[in-house]
């Protein structure tokens, strides 16, 4: 199958998205991202095409009308606006076809507190897509849904000790709200009343002190979910992946808060469901190779499938860990 046909239908069907809205029936508009993970997972243009057609089928909302203009030096004041969402969309994709994705990227996230909780980490994650598809359009929905849609978490950690591992200081919140009666619905309900519940505060402690804290998390995350795959662990595994990716966009001075938001939005997000007890036990070796696990993601219309076998299969590139085809062999099994 010849790459480029695949990135012609990739870039085309992410420019039909446009005409989806943010939420979609009963969720997110997930489309998007699947389609990234399946193009890059090797997907065929037919295929890409048929997950599409579902999706739309299925899920999909007509995006409303964009009936006002906001300029790149208004979109501040639209922070927490649902309804902004398409203007700011419009607004960042302008600004990206004059100044370039990086310098747009950047100054979002130098301007306003980042909130990686945004939609349960969707936000992040849909950004995160755009850039790895390198889809202007995409980079532009993503930044438009963090600050329209944008779930901040009030916790300093000024003056606050370092927790010893990632583990201990998610377990140390998990163990202070453990009787918190919790929303039923979305993951988002949950992290807000996990981040304002005063337990939740008093007990956060700082980051691990670690040069390399995106890899800790990364290791903490996905032996969380292999030990409990809960749909939330599920995506502080696919969050932390997206979170490299965005990372490496911006300059090295914005690194320390923007780490620092990451890891008070995971521990909300695991205090939700607790931090599992047991430590990760013998690994055991898959049936299925990668080249079966792609095979099979690809074949699936579960876009949380899609993207978490591809997280693993990223993941597993950069830092190889048995537990990362193990959790991808069990999720498409």
């Amino acid at each position: 199958m010849p790459i480029d046909s695949v990135h012609i239908k990739l870039r085309e069907l992410l420019d039909a998205n446009a005409r989806f809205d943010l939420t979609a029936r009963g969720t997110t508009n997930h489309c998007p991202m699947a389609l990234v993970a399946l193009a890059r997972m090797g997907a065929s243009p037919d295929r890409l095409q048929a997950f599409f057609d579902m999706w739309e089928r299925k899920y999909a909302l007509s995006a409303p009308p964009v009936d006002s203009v906001i300029s790149r030096h208004e979109w501040r004041g639209y922070l927490g606006e649902r309804a902004a969402f398409g203007a700011l969309r419009l607004c960042f994709l302008d600004w990206i076809a004059d100044a370039g994705a990086v310098a747009v990227i950047t100054e979002v996230l130098r301007e306003v507190p980042f909130a990686p909780a945004t939609e349960a980490f969707h936000a992040l994650i849909r950004l995160a897509y755009g850039i790895q598809a390198g889809h202007a359009g995409e980079i532009a929905s993503g930044l438009a849904s963090l600050i329209s849609s944008n779930l901040p978490i009030a916790a300093s950690l000024d003056e606050r000790r370092a927790a010893e591992s990632a583990g201990a200081g998610f377990d140390r919140v998990s163990r202070a709200v453990s009787g918190l009666a919790l929303p039923t619905g979305s993951i988002v309900a949950r992290v807000r009343a996990v981040a304002t519940d005063p337990r939740f505060g008093e007990t956060l402690l700082a980051p691990p002190a670690s040069v390399a804290l995106l890899d800790d998390l990364a290791r903490a995350t996905i032996g969380a979910y292999w030990r409990k795959p809960d749909f939330t662990l599920l995506h502080t595994v696919t969050a932390t992946s997206a979170a490299r990716i965005v990372f490496a966009q911006v300059p090295d001075s914005l690194m320390k808060p923007l780490l620092a938001h990451l890891w008070v939005a995971l521990c909300a997000a695991v205090a939700t469901v607790g931090w599992p007890d047991a430590e990760v036990a013998d690994v055991p070796v898959p049936t299925l190779d990668w080249s079966d696990v792609c095979r099979m993601a690809i074949a699936s219309d579960d876009d949380h499938v899609i993207k978490m076998a591809y997280t693993c299969l990223c993941e597993n590139r950069r830092d190889p860990s048995p537990l990362y085809l193990a959790t991808a062999a069990r999720l498409v099994s």
